[in-house]
């Protein structure tokens, strides 16, 4: 019986010794896993702080672009009338031929009087 009960005793020890290293090594994990979660949630953070950057500076350069492109049409605009005003060509095309017309209308009406 003596040897019954040191066998019985020495299996609860193998036991308890081999639940102690089970429960180290579940805790480790757990411990490894908790770290992982908070580096992982550290580094969203720090990409959605990075990602919010971004998009302010996309909406900038789009304003920017935006008020270059306007001004650069305005500078066309005045470049075709300085070209047109050197170049003594005052009108148009299609103003051109609008006074060319209301001249024949006008010269028309006087030859009717006459």
């Amino acid at each position: 019986m003596n040897q019954f009960t040191s066998e019985t005793e020495a299996g609860a020890v193998k036991e308890a010794t081999s639940l102690d290293e089970v429960l180290r090594s579940v805790w480790d994990k757990i411990h490894l896993a908790t770290q992982l979660i908070s580096q992982l949630r550290d580094e969203k953070r720090i990409h959605l702080a990075r990602i919010g950057e971004l998009e302010d500076k996309v909406n900038s350069l789009t304003a920017e672009t935006l008020r270059k492109e306007q001004e650069v049409k305005q500078l066309r605009t005045e470049h075709r009338q300085l070209m047109n005003a050197n170049g003594h060509q005052i009108f148009s095309e299609e103003e051109k031929e609008g006074l060319k017309n209301r001249i024949r209308d006008l010269l028309s009406k006087i030859n009717s009087y006459l």
